[in-house]
């Protein structure tokens, strides 16, 4: 964002991931098909991530908050009619005003009881005012190893992250 931010405003008090995770499900149905009408669209699977995702990114600011942009979307596995899908959304790196959100999918064919892990992807989501600018977020707290090495991870993405003169984002993934 080419805002300004508002720099009376200070950021609260930091917030662990599990206390903005979030976990959706839905059974999609023939209505979420493409034209052949056996495999879920695509755009109705990333809906529900980017809800999921903004949803985990405003329980941890609580305050508006706008996608900036999708990394690394990986459709893995085509999601049926009939799935039940579950969608676990969840901070893994807050700088002073964005914060990026893992958001795992995974579906399962009930009456084969299997599961598999059907789509990924990390969310990026920015703080905003009343007048959309910019605002601070509070800090993420790692509690684990594993979190940690996620954070490690979304500082070194966030730190790869550019805008160019027309400012469009430009992110290199590994």
């Amino acid at each position: 964002m080419a805002t300004e931010p508002d720099v009376n405003q200070t950021a609260p008090e930091g917030r662990t991931v599990e206390h903005s995770r979030v976990v959706m499900a839905q059974v999609f149905l023939p209505q979420h098909t493409g034209p052949g009408g056996v495999f879920v669209h695509g755009g109705e699977i990333m809906k529900l991530m980017d809800t999921a995702a903004g949803l985990a990114a405003l329980r941890h600011c609580r305050s508006s908050v706008v996608t900036l942009r999708v990394e690394g979307i990986n459709f893995l596995s085509p999601v049926r009619v009939g799935n039940y899908v579950t969608v676990d959304a969840r901070l893994t790196y807050a700088s002073r005003s964005s914060m990026e959100i893992q958001v795992t999918v995974t579906t399962e064919d009930v009456l084969k009881e299997k599961t598999w892990e059907a789509l990924t992807a990390y969310f990026v989501f920015v703080a905003v005012n009343k007048e959309g600018r910019t605002q601070p977020v509070p800090p993420l707290i790692v509690q684990s190893d594993e979190e940690r090495r996620l954070f490690e991870a979304g500082e070194s993405r966030y730190n790869t992250c550019r805008i160019d003169d027309l400012s469009r984002t430009l992110c290199a993934l590994d």
